[in-house]
């Protein structure tokens, strides 16, 4: 019997520390997915015309909105794959329980959403670089210039809670299929059944969801409402990691 206590910080660190070098794979398909993202941005996010005797003017808008969706749904899925038997079972390589298991993937998760974030905003400058130098065009206008640190930091944290809030949802998703195997096809179901017979009863969940988080003016309530929601997510998720077969 070891004398030792084993504290769950220390626990954390080192399991956080062996994923970030075990789990290197992620940022080769984030890469991959915001290069398809810049791809798709290419003819655009938006645009408008308008013609006269003599002369017609077509502005195309480029931004990383597409990027940013890309980017979402690679925070998504990679949070549902770290919940897979496969990856859970590595961290038996340690002294560990379900909490400290998920903590710990919980602030990898919260890490790479953060790089995540980064490349996708600079990636709106690598869209503006490729489109200026090799998209053909008789006219080309580049608007709005660097912006200050201020906004800078606030969209870089603005869009690392929108990642991570929506890599809560992929965790989750993948811990309730790893508790009940029928929610494969359950989940599915259940998910787009429940949308179909709200937007027939008149009630849009896409639009509540929209307007109650996405297009929140106020900063500080932004920050609030997307902190609460990752943390029920996530704390609903840990809650059924608890429930799982415990490795012997």
């Amino acid at each position: 019997m070891s004398l030792i206590e084993v504290q769950t910080a220390d626990i954390v660190k080192k399991q956080y520390s062996y994923k970030w070098r075990a789990y290197i794979g992620v940022f080769t398909s984030l890469v991959i997915i915001q290069l398809l993202g810049v791809l798709f941005s290419l003819n655009g996010t938006g645009s408008r015309g308008r013609g006269t005797t003599g002369y017609d003017i077509r502005i195309d808008y480029f931004n990383a909105d597409m990027v940013l969706i890309f980017t979402i749904f690679w925070g998504f899925i990679t949070a549902f794959l770290l919940t897979t038997k496969a990856y859970r079972e590595d961290d038996f390589a340690f002294v560990t329980n379900r909490a400290s298991s998920t903590f710990s993937t919980i602030a990898f998760l919260f890490t790479i959403c953060g790089i995540g974030a980064i490349t996708a905003i600079l990636s709106g400058y690598l869209l503006k670089v490729i489109t200026y130098f090799f998209l053909p065009g008789e006219e080309i206008f580049l608007a709005g210039g660097a912006v200050g640190p201020g906004v800078f930091i606030i969209g870089f944290l603005a869009t690392t809670l929108i990642i991570f809030l929506f890599s809560s949802i992929g965790y989750l998703s993948g811990m309730i299929i790893q508790w009940n195997k029928m929610f494969v096809i359950l989940l599915p179901v259940i998910v787009f059944g429940t949308l179909i017979l709200l937007s027939r009863s008149g009630m849009s969940v896409d639009s509540f969801v929209l307007k109650f988080i996405f297009q929140e003016s106020n900063f500080i309530l932004f920050v609030i409402k997307t902190i609460a929601s990752t943390t029920i997510f996530y704390a609903i998720a840990t809650l059924i990691s608890n429930r799982l077969e415990v490795k012997q």
